[in-house]
């Protein structure tokens, strides 16, 4: 295992964020660690013992337990432009309001991070490992044709394992990519990753039924459940099956409750990453999440197609559903079955 993590680690920060070349080599490359879990601790020491071969960069490493929070801080805004900043962290390393990635981004910093770890168990940290393979060429090229078949689309149909399926209708929005593809400003984003996402233009054009599998609980950790039926009248949930699990109906009141007594069906994700599957899980939703297939998000609340809604209408929830998908089609083309994309 710890030598797959240093080879991830390794194509992490040779081929996804380039540090060996230009501009990057110029400038400083930080890694930041903690050791509060397994997993952080494999990921960590993979990264230090890749670290200490690059003599040439000018390169430094720093337990967050053992430095003092605002010299931290006063070192990630002092970087210049092109630096490199890697975070590997069991829960998310907190310096009061100061949003280490997304600050960062702003001044054109990289920064990659490995978030959550303490909630990978045991028994799931290989799945993680190879979840960070480097496959950035084949996740590449099947973007780009997913994409091109979603932006020249009118019809996507869901179909359950149950034969529940669910139809969207008249066309999609423009289909947004993340492949691990670091350039320049783009070299931000939290491992493992791979995605593909769009949301329909018409609300109305999304009707029917859907199976789901696997929702996130309170904590944000992946609840798996026997599969359930959401029906879905205009992009609306209106009915869920009996069988609901208790937890996800709280969840499900709780967005009603707070956002006008509706419920929407927004995002259409499309995660890429094949070491993610129903037999190799993961804990966390936000690792989770890259799963091969397809899941949605149940909310108003949108930070690209944002204006959808009035600003003035209440937006506050985004709760990721896995759907219990056996086929996915664009147009009459089958995209996904098997629990693989076949484009």
């Amino acid at each position: 295992m710890q030598k797959k993590a240093l080879q991830a680690t390794k194509d992490i920060l040779e081929n996804n964020l380039e540090i060996l070349k230009q501009p990057y080599n110029e400038n400083k490359v930080i890694l930041v660690y903690d050791n509060d879990s397994q997993l952080a601790w494999i990921l960590s020491e993979a990264y230090i013992q890749n670290l200490k071969n690059y003599s040439n960069l000018d390169i430094e490493i720093i337990d967050f337990n053992e430095i003092q929070k605002d010299k931290l801080k006063e070192k990630l805004i002092n970087l210049k432009q092109n630096s490199t900043v890697i975070l590997v962290q069991s829960t998310n390393f907190r310096l009061e309001n100061f949003r280490i990635r997304l600050t960062l981004h702003k001044t054109w910093i990289g920064c990659l991070e490995h978030n959550h770890l303490v909630y990978i168990e045991d028994n799931q940290i290989e799945n993680y490992i190879d979840a960070i393979e480097y496959k950035t060429p084949y996740y590449e090229k099947l973007s780009n044709k997913l994409k091109e078949i979603s932006d020249n689309s009118k019809l996507l149909k869901i179909v359950s394992k149950s034969w529940e399926e669910l139809i969207l209708e008249w066309w999609f929005e423009d289909m947004k990519q993340n492949t691990w593809y670091y350039k320049w400003k783009n070299r931000w984003w939290t491992f493992p990753i791979w995605e593909n996402f769009t949301e329909i233009k018409n609300f109305k054009k999304a009707n029917w039924k859907i199976s789901i599998r696997a929702y996130p609980d309170t904590k944000m950790l992946v609840h798996y459940c026997e599969p359930f039926t959401l029906e879905i009248k205009e992009s609306l949930v209106i009915f869920w099956s009996d069988n609901t699990p208790k937890e996800f109906i709280e969840i499900l009141q709780k967005i009603k409750d707070s956002e006008d007594n509706e419920i929407y069906l927004r995002e259409l994700w499309f995660w890429l990453n094949n070491w993610i599957s129903w037999d190799k899980k993961l804990a966390d939703v936000n690792a989770f999440e890259r799963i091969a297939g397809f899941h949605m998000s149940l909310w108003k609340k949108h930070w690209i197609y944002r204006k959808k809604f009035n600003r003035k209408i209440i937006q506050r929830y985004h709760i990721d559903i896995f759907s219990d998908t056996d086929k996915i089609y664009f147009d009459n083309k089958l995209i996904f079955e098997n629990e693989e994309y076949v484009i």
